[in-house]
């Protein structure tokens, strides 16, 4: 399985290319989904959103089935074709980031990489240093007790 991690900061380029960790590219399994990816914008969050062709289609499946209506499962899709674009990694490892989705989160010319697991995101370093990755950190620490810990086995009979 597929899973990113890590952060880097890399530069967008005047025509908007970013280079992609090889060690995510290494880390994609299927080696015909090492050169295109789909790029959904999280203007909620304010990032681009990278996935693997397999990783977005599991996405939208999911994300479609937790709509209890037509009319929610129509908007979502409406939303997801228009925040969306297929895009192709170029022969030295650059992906070309749509300059409408770019604006649309004000991404500049410094940007983090971000591995989420699944996916992975790029963000404006700025953002991403003073409010994402604090928030994000704030979480787990106050959270990260209540995860379960796959080296604790209870005692029998124990409380």
């Amino acid at each position: 399985m597929t899973s990113f991690n890590g952060e880097f900061e890399h530069k967008i380029d005047q025509k908007g290319r970013i280079f992609v960790p090889r060690r995510f590219l290494e880390e994609i399994e299927e080696i015909s989904e090492r050169n295109h990816f789909h790029v959904v914008v999280n203007k909620a969050d304010g990032c681009l959103v990278i996935y693997t062709a397999s990783a977005f289609a599991a996405y939208i499946g999911s994300a479609v089935a937790k709509q209890k209506t037509a009319k929610g499962a129509q908007l979502l899709r409406r939303s997801l074709g228009a925040n969306s674009r297929k895009i192709a990694l170029d022969a030295q490892g650059r992906l070309l980031l749509p300059d409408e989705l770019r604006a649309r989160i004000e991404l500049g010319r410094d940007a983090m990489i971000v591995g989420s697991l699944s996916y992975f995101e790029i963000w404006d370093r700025k953002m991403y240093l003073e409010t994402a990755l604090p928030a994000a950190d704030d979480f787990f620490n106050t959270e990260a007790a209540t995860f379960p810990n796959p080296d604790y086995v209870p005692e029998e009979g124990g409380l």
